[in-house]
Order: C-alpha cells, then sequence, then structure tokens
C-alpha cells in the first residue's frame, strides 16, 4: 500500500466511492435492517425524483447505497474505508440484491494511464464482497463553476 504521488494528486478534481443494491425486490428499509446500517440514499420502484433538469423521473427499481466519507483524493483509501464497514457483514448481503462498487473520478489529466489505480486489497475486498464494479471517469478540462 503506497500513497498516490504528489503529482497524481494534482491531477484528481474528485473522488467519491459508493457500494450499492441495485434491482432487488424487498423493500430498502429491510436491507438497513438485516444489516444494521443505515444507507446514504435510496431509491423506491415506482416512485418519482427530481432530475437536476427540474424533470421529474420514475424510479425503474429499489436502490439502496452508501458514500464513503473519506476525503481523499486515493480512491483505495475511499474503498478500504467502505470494506472496513461491510466485509464483516457480507454473510448478510444476498446474492439477489445485486451488489455493486461505483467510483466517481474526475481529472484534469487523463494522459498516460493517469486515472483510478486500485491495491491488491481492495480488488480482493471487492471480489470477497461478490460485488460488480463500475467507474465513470470524466476529463475535467476547467474549474466546474
Amino acid at each position: 500500500m503506497s500513497p498516490i504521488s504528489d503529482f497524481h494528486e494534482s491531477t484528481i478534481i474528485e473522488v467519491k466511492v459508493t457500494f450499492s443494491f441495485w434491482r432487488f425486490d424487498c423493500a430498502p428499509e429491510d436491507i438497513s435492517e438485516i444489516l444494521g446500517l443505515s444507507p446514504d440514499d435510496v431509491m423506491v420502484k415506482g416512485e418519482s425524483r427530481a432530475l437536476r433538469n427540474g424533470k421529474e423521473m420514475v424510479n425503474q427499481w429499489n436502490s439502496w447505497s452508501i458514500d464513503s466519507t473519506s476525503d481523499s483524493k486515493d480512491v483505495n483509501v475511499q474503498f478500504r474505508e467502505l470494506l472496513d464497514r461491510l466485509l464483516p457483514l457480507r454473510d448478510r448481503i444476498r446474492p439477489e440484491w445485486d451488489p455493486s462498487f461505483g467510483v466517481l473520478w474526475k481529472g484534469n489529466y487523463l494522459y498516460a494511464g493517469s486515472g483510478p489505480f486500485y491495491e491488491r486489497d481492495v480488488l480482493e475486498g471487492v471480489a470477497k464482497m461478490g460485488a460488480e464494479l463500475y467507474q465513470d471517469i470524466y476529463q475535467i478540462d476547467q474549474a466546474e463553476e
């Protein structure tokens, strides 16, 4: 486990790691009760939600998620925080809940392999959770407003 370099960190604008369950049939509160965790976000199939553009959309499935609370730009630090919370609970997680980790990564220098790097223990943790791994990686060319 080695920290990211100062140069790599300087090119990263934002990192956020989330653990989620998607497209399950039970009520989201059932998952909270089984795991003993409160979610940071929940969507219930059939309910409407407001979009950023002011329009509404009907949720097509249930979801339940928790976010890393770390402000580290090292994606591995954020993963480890979530894995520390989740690995002790993995025997309670049901495959039909469709577990996954999501990475939001924004950088200003997406050249020569400068995106997120995952260390071995993090990848092993994702696999132990039986989870998928999704990434949203963005090049930000100017300051966001």
